[in-house]
């Protein structure tokens, strides 16, 4: 994608659109991997864990949260996963195997959950809730997520 596509609010949230933005590691690496100690950090776990999560078999992962924002210094990278009847459960890490969604934090500075589990309304997933910051004053909470796309990881 050309990572100049991509739009900020003022707030230096990544401006909402209808669907997520497409991007693979490479391209979240080059524009929000690498310009801080903190950033490189969770990239690097964030390049671990998603590998982890797509040679298990997992088709989507989507990513929100402060990591793709202009934040300075995030503590963590937001994702939800959805649950397939394909994952092979002996390929997939356990701490994305763990009811407490912040078991992967500690390994991969991931805060993640499995959405798709339970046959519910899209505005009930995490997914859906990656796309509000409730930080924000009202009018400024509907932002923008990644969907990250199968690419070869660095």
């Amino acid at each position: 994608m050309d990572l100049r596509l991509l739009k900020f609010s003022s707030y230096g949230l990544l401006v909402p659109q209808g669907s997520p933005y497409l991007l693979t590691l490479a391209d979240i690496e080059a524009h929000f991997g690498r310009s801080t100690h903190a950033r490189r950090n969770i990239y690097e776990g964030l390049n671990r864990g998603v590998s982890n999560l797509f040679e298990a078999g997992v088709e989507r992962i989507a990513l929100g949260g402060s990591f793709i924002s202009a934040k300075r210094e995030p503590a963590d990278a937001d994702i939800a996963w959805w649950y397939s009847p394909n994952i092979d459960w002996t390929r997939l890490d356990s701490v994305f195997q763990s009811t407490e969604r912040r078991a992967a934090r500690g390994k991969y500075l991931l805060d993640q959950k499995v959405d798709g589990l339970e046959d519910v309304p899209y505005e009930w997933s995490h997914e859906f809730f990656l796309r509000t910051n409730h930080r924000m004053p009202v009018g400024h909470q509907s932002v923008g997520i990644v969907l990250i796309t199968p690419g070869e990881p660095r």
